[in-house]
Formats: structure tokens, sequence, C-alpha cells
């Protein structure tokens, strides 16, 4: 025991013999009021075996052997482990907490303080500064309102983040729907703001389970759907309530399908893990294709095709709607020809998915050409991944390549889509190309990867496409651009006619309307 607050000792079995197991072990004995007696776990191999000097149990002793006790999960396949457990009667007397979280939640700050200090202020799994609030704002059960749920976060000031998203409740609420979102961010604290006039609220799988019980909506759309999603929705009681789901991408996707993205010893010692998780990931998808009252939205034939693939099946319910990209709001007068030395690029480097290190080689290979200091590149951006793709770029300090370290908001990205004539769109793996079809819609020649979904979007009509990976072509594609001017004005052209109606008002948000009120 220690020196917090103590109180009536509560005996703990700890679900989960892995590392969040181990990070679990390590914050309960922080705190005074809890004390664990035993570990379980549903792997055969370890039962009755020693963790941290305690029993490994079957599932099916939990109960017997501590009747009173409360069963903590550590593993990121909580949800089934809940059902398993509660379908079965193995929960003990005390209940089942998905998380540690939810115990660290309800400490006192002097708690939370000591158990920040000796758990050394950090874990891989757990928010050790997590704080439970409750959500105040109830309404009525018959109030006509929807709710949007982003997993990764709503956009918020300073933090594009699902911004085609927001783009889509702009458009909602011109048409007099009432709507709400919610950014899904697992084990974070409640927090509440307002985006561009949109009420938004933040947190993890219970602030989401308790905002619906409290708002009553009509129906919900899901952006980046995932089995937390899911389960906040079921542990509501909201499981049969009418849903959209749209699907961008990574949620049907294997690991290997971005395996450029890891090294080989990290897919040596992780592939058996990876593979594990997709198969968890495909077999909820699988299960969920067959509810019917949820109807999946692909933004791209190529992203329905590949989810096909993988999970086995086609949802019960589906369509093919793009991103939406406002033209109007990106609508600019048609280029000049001298635009065309002006080049931008505007790109996360939250992974190697986004190639700006592509970009990087392409201009240091163009900085070998006579007319190099003839263009003007602007590249914009942050992420980890930052300092390692444009380290030569920077240790060059080219006069005509200004490296901007920072994130855009939506009116800015417009200004600079004003203000250069080529875009940049690099990718090894894209369902759609939201920023491409931006830029295509201002008028700009674009530039991407004959890879993934890109070619349904952009073709050598409307754009360029280099090979995948092949940053000497995109360094020609640049060159041919510049050389060839007219070139550059056809594709800019066809680009704002193809964008308009591949992905313009009517055919995506008139039909996502139709869709919300059917």
């Amino acid at each position: 025991m220690n020196n917090l607050e103590e109180d009536k000792v509560k005996r703990v079995v700890i679900f989960g013999t892995e590392q969040r197991g181990d990070e679990t072990y390590d914050i309960l004995k922080c705190i005074s009021e809890y004390e664990v007696v035993a570990f379980s776990d549903n792997d055969k191999t370890k039962w009755n075996g020693i963790k941290r000097g305690l029993n490994i149990l079957p599932p099916t002793e939990i109960r017997t052997r501590y009747p009173e006790s409360i069963l903590v999960i550590a593993s990121s396949y909580y949800a089934d482990i809940w059902m398993q457990l509660n379908i079965n009667g193995w929960i003990p007397q005390g209940g089942c907490m998905e998380s540690v979280n939810q115990i660290i939640g309800d400490l006192s700050d002097f708690n939370r303080k000591y158990l920040i200090s000796e758990v050394c202020r950090k874990t891989t799994f757990y928010n050790l500064h997590y704080i439970e609030k409750a959500i105040t704002e109830v309404e009525k059960p018959n109030t006509e309102k929807y709710l949007i749920i982003c997993n990764g976060g709503y956009p918020k000031k300073g933090n594009p983040r699902c911004a085609f998203a927001h783009r889509r409740t702009l458009e909602y609420i011109k048409k007099g729907i009432k709507v709400e979102a919610f950014g899904f961010i697992p084990d974070t604290s409640l927090e509440t703001y307002e985006y561009q006039g949109v009420k938004v609220w933040q947190g993890g799988i219970a602030e989401l389970q308790r905002l619906i019980e409290c708002r009553k909506y009509q129906k919900i759309l899901i952006h980046f759907i995932e089995i937390g999603i899911m389960y906040a929705i079921w542990k509501a009681g909201a499981i049969e309530m009418p849903m959209i789901v749209y699907m961008h991408g990574y949620e049907g996707q294997k690991w290997n399908r971005i395996y450029f993205c890891y090294s080989e010893e990290e897919i040596k010692a992780n592939k058996e893990k990876w593979e594990k998780y997709d198969t968890h990931k495909l077999r909820f998808l699988f299960d969920i294709f067959g509810m019917k009252n949820i109807t999946f939205v692909f933004v791209s034939e190529w992203l329905k095709n590949r989810v096909k693939k993988n999970v086995g099946r086609l949802p019960e319910n589906w369509t093919v709607i793009p991103n939406f990209i406002d033209c109007e709001f990106y609508q600019s007068e048609e280029k000049k020809e001298e635009a065309r030395r002006k080049i931008l690029c505007i790109k996360s480097h939250a992974t190697k998915i986004y190639a700006n290190d592509l970009t990087a080689k392409a201009i240091l290979e163009l900085s070998q050409k006579d007319y190099f200091k003839e263009l003007e590149f602007h590249l914009y951006g942050d992420g980890v991944l930052f300092e390692e793709n444009f380290k030569e770029l920077l240790e060059e300090k080219f006069d005509n390549v200004h490296i901007h370290k920072e994130f855009l908001e939506q009116d800015q990205v417009r200004k600079l889509f004003v203000q250069n004539g080529i875009l940049l769109a690099p990718t090894r793996m894209d369902t759609h190309g939201v920023i491409a079809c931006e830029g295509m819609s201002a008028g700009m020649a674009v530039i991407s990867c004959n890879t993934g979904a890109v070619p349904e979007f952009i073709n050598e009509d409307s754009g360029s496409l280099f090979e995948f990976d092949n940053y000497w072509q995109l360094s020609e594609e640049i060159e041919y651009l510049y050389l060839h001017p007219e070139e550059f004005l056809r594709k800019a052209r066809n680009a704002r006619e193809r964008v308009r109606k591949q992905c313009g008002y009517e055919a995506t948000i008139q039909k996502e309307l139709e869709l919300l009120m059917a």
C-alpha cells in the first residue's frame, strides 16, 4: 500500500497479460483503494501460470475464485471480451470495466498527481490525466437533431483534421438541419467547443455513450467507423437507430496496403500482431455489414471493391458518394500561363502515405535544371516526419523554395490556391484524394500518383499522374507543365469542370441529404 487516501480495499482481477496488463497493474498498485489479486487471459497456454507473482486464471474461474472482485479489461479487444464474459456469466459481482481509465477518471487531484509521479507521467496505452466529466445538457427525446461522429477528432482551430466532414456539416446546416458533432478520441476527457457555428463534443467511449443518452439524436452519421464507436452506441441503447457510416479507407484495409510505412525489422516484429488485428477488424465489419439499419457510403468505387475483397461481402445497404468538394468556395479566375511557375504543396507529414519525401526529391532533381530559378515552391504541412522528409531541402536553403511548418485553415488554403498554379499532391495510397480535388476545383493543374482511387478522379486530361514512388517522373511532370504552358492551361480548365461534375454539390451533398431524410 502507499500514501494515497485510503478507503475500503476493492479486489481487482486484470483481464489481459500483455503490455496493457502490465500498465494496468502498475497503475492500480499506486491506488490504495484497489488491490490486484489475479490476472486472467483467453490464451490457454497462460492459464495457471504466474504474472507479477499472481495467478493467471482461466476466464471460467474469475467469478468462482473472486466473486466480489472487480474485473478490469486490459486489452484492445475489450468489446469482444466484455461480450464473452457477460454472455457466459463470468463477470464477478463487482462488475467489469473496459479500461483502467474508468478508475483513473474518478481520482481526486491529489491521487492523480501521486499516480502520475509514480508511473513516470506516461504510459503507452493509458491517459493518466483523464478526468471523468458529466454531460449536463439534456434534451427531450423528440428533438430532431443529427450527430456526426468523427473518429480521430472533429476540426478545431489550429487543427484541420476531418475537414471534409466539416464541409458536409456546414452544408447540412444551410438546409436547416440541426447537426452536432463528436470527435472520438479514446481515453480523452470531455471537451466542448464551437467550430464555425458547429457545437462539438470530444472524448472517448464513456463520453460518447453519455452524449447519445442525454441528447437523443434522430440519426447518427459516422466517419471512420471503429469498434469503440459502435460499442459506445450499443451501451447507450441506440444500436438499432438509423445510421450512416462513411467508409474512407483504413477501416477496411489490411496493414500490408501501407507496408511502405514500416521497416523490415518492424514488419518482422509485428506482422503476426497486425494480421491478428486485421482479422478482428474485418470480422467486425463483416458483422455490422449485415445490420439493416445502417447505410454505408463508400467514397470511391475503388474503395468499395477493395473492401469487398478484404471483408468478403458488401453491406446490406450501400452506395458510392465521393467526398464533397465545395467548388463555389474554391472558385477563382482561370489561371494565366505565368501561374505554372508557382507550385504549391499542402500535405501532412504524419505518415509516409502522404509522400512528402517524393516532393522533396523531385525538387532536388529539378534544382539541376537551368530553369529551376524561374520556379517558386511553397510547401505547407507538419508532422512527425517533417524534418526527415525535408532535411536535404532545408540544408540547401534554395531561395525559391519556401517551407512552412504549419497547418492551414480552409480560408488560407483557398488563398493559396488563387496565388499558385500547380498543386503537388503525391501519395502512396489514397481512397479519394480530397486536397487534389479541391485544387482542381480552383482551376489548378494537379500532379498526383496513379495509385489507389486517384485515377478515378484524375486522368491525363484533367491532371498529371506519375508512377508509384517515382520521384524522377514527378519532377518530369512539373517540367512538362512548365515547358508546355498550353497543356498547363488545358489541364487546369478540364480539372475545374471534372471536379464540379464528379464531386460537386449535386453529385454528393444532394445525395447525402436524401439519405439523411430517408
